[in-house]
């Protein structure tokens, strides 16, 4: 074969996503004297440039862009350990992570596939990465590029101290600075100190290129001498900030002192006409109200009114339960949904759990889908006291001064199994071995559905919202959201809410709603995002 034939080859080994074509050419190139670096910029990295330019398209979705990455990085084990050492030509290497207390990571691992593509070399610390971490793995690799990826609001916040640790230890001209994620925006990156952000993976590369092109050498940037200069520079920058945490204090327990001290001062500063469970259901029926109904996802912040951590919050029910009737008595929620453990019925199916004091807890993710073991629910586990935590909510609120609904919580099945294998293997599982990740769902939708049945049963809620994470028209097409999720949902699912004449609400983490599947044929009542 010729070097163009075999480059050609690496390319099309990406783009279909096929493993052992990767390793073969990739040893080929090697072996007819191909430059390795040439292999890979001009072979596997064109094949995911291909599948990149698709996926902006719309022409291909996550899962195939998992299945192209996985034979982009078997390539790139063979011929990256024999690329030459050479700082004065070395490739931008780059630190990226999903931040402390986070476990999402669909998103921070496209931009590192892409950025990898492009030329990157990335160094990947996982998910719920400590602050830490970040400056240490910076340091140790003389990092051009540092990226710190979150989902939540409740975890985007350490990008700030993340920023002020780079201040602090020298190393802010060192790096260029990027974050990102769904509730990311310019104008939060830039006062956050950030060098800045992008709107999705592609955009990413064009930044990233873009600043650290303007990098000088990487061994004067990392120097002692710069780096002392550097951190000399933004002392006072880093003494203001400290400073100010240091007033501010614990804030949220602040604030809810504040607003309880104001409350018992004042009492309720406007009479509604309206309860507040008048007020739902007449909006939910699209009745006149006498104002917008509020209804809170995020609902962990509520425990400062306890003040309990966020660990009890997670798993004892009458801390759990004091927080909804404080979140209705104090800040005027109309009702509140029952979300206490972020995700993780996939430890009720056998993974592991991490639970710190005052933190989210998350799972870590099983070795193999036969390890999903699939439990009664019943006194004793895990997900019995999540809906014994709900029906004391719900008897709590429905007292006279209260008077509000509660929503109980849980997860769908496509969202429990990426929790308990790990969303990167499932999607790229999905075009690689979908017997299996089937044989997966129709156990784990038993389940889903007993969970229901039980909320249902105990009277632990006056509605249930499903957290259907990937239903998601960027992530993956209307065709395998109804094959690997939506079927179960609408066959098996729906009868159970249909049963107790009950609505169906749906939450998800993207506003890139399915609506043919989701809403017109699942007759979705609500719909929550964020």
């Amino acid at each position: 074969m010729s070097k163009e034939e075999i480059l050609k080859a690496l390319a099309d080994a990406v783009i279909t996503g096929n493993d052992d074509d990767a390793v073969k050419y990739a040893q080929k190139a090697l072996d007819t004297g191909i430059d390795p670096q040439e292999a890979i910029i001009g072979g596997l990295a064109k094949g995911m440039a291909v599948m990149g330019d698709k996926y902006e398209r719309g022409e291909v979705f996550v899962p195939h862009l998992m299945i192209a990455s996985s034979a982009l990085y078997e390539g790139m084990d063979v011929l990256t350990p024999h690329i030459k050492k050479d700082e004065s030509t070395r490739s931008v290497t780059g630190v990226i992570g999903t931040i402390e207390g986070d476990v999402h990571d669909i998103g921070k691992n496209l931009v590192k596939t892409m950025l990898a593509a492009a030329g990157f070399t990335m160094i990947d610390l996982g998910n719920d990465v400590p602050l830490e971490r970040f400056i240490e793995a910076a340091k140790e690799n003389k990092a051009d590029l540092i990226s710190v990826s979150a989902l939540m609001t409740t975890t985007m916040t350490g990008m700030d101290k993340i920023s002020e640790m780079l201040l602090e230890n020298g190393f802010r001209d060192s790096l260029i600075f990027l974050v990102g994620g769904a509730p990311v925006s310019p104008q939060y990156a830039e006062s956050v100190g950030a060098d800045g952000t992008a709107k999705d993976a592609s955009a990413a590369v064009v930044l990233a290129k873009e600043l650290t092109s303007k990098l000088g050498p990487v061994d004067e940037r990392w120097s002692e001498a710069k780096l002392s200069v550097t951190k000399t520079k933004y002392k006072d920058a880093v003494l203001k900030k400290k400073a100010a945490a240091s007033t501010a204090g614990n804030v949220g327990l602040e604030t809810a002192k504040k607003i309880i001290d104001e409350y018992n001062k004042v009492g309720t500063k406007q009479t509604s006409k309206m309860s507040h469970k008048d007020r739902v259901f007449a909006a939910l029926f699209d009745k006149k109200v006498d104002r917008l109904p509020v209804y809170p996802l995020a609902c962990g912040i509520t425990r400062k009114f306890v003040p309990c951590t966020y660990k009890e919050f997670a798993t004892t029910p009458e801390k759990f339960a004091s927080s909804a009737a404080a979140a209705v008595k104090y800040l005027d929620v109309d009702t509140y949904v029952g979300l206490t453990d972020l995700s993780i019925m996939s430890t009720d199916i056998g993974a592991d759990v991490i639970m710190p004091d005052e933190d989210t807890p998350s799972a870590i993710h099983l070795k193999d889908y036969e390890d999903i073991e699939i439990p009664e629910v019943k006194k004793g586990t895990r997900i019995h006291s999540h809906i014994q935590a709900a029906k004391l909510a719900t008897e709590k609120l429905h007292k006279e001064e209260l008077n509000a609904p509660f929503v109980g919580f849980h997860e769908g099945p496509l969202l429990t199994l990426t929790q308990a294998m790990g969303a990167d293997r499932v999607l790229h599982d999905m075009n690689a071995d979908p017997a299996t990740v089937h044989k997966a769902l129709d156990k784990i939708t038993g389940f889903v559905n007993e969970v229901s049945t039980a909320f249902f049963d105990e009277g632990a809620a006056d509605a249930i919202c499903v957290d259907n994470l990937w239903s998601n028209n960027i992530i993956m097409s209307a065709d395998q959201y109804w094959e690997f999720d939506g079927k179960y949902v609408y066959d098996r699912q729906l009868p159970v809410f249909k049963k107790y004449n009950a609505p169906y609400v749906i939450h998800n983490c993207a506003d890139a709603v399915h609506f043919d599947i989701q809403i017109r044929k699942f007759g979705t009542s609500l719909y929550s995002y964020a």
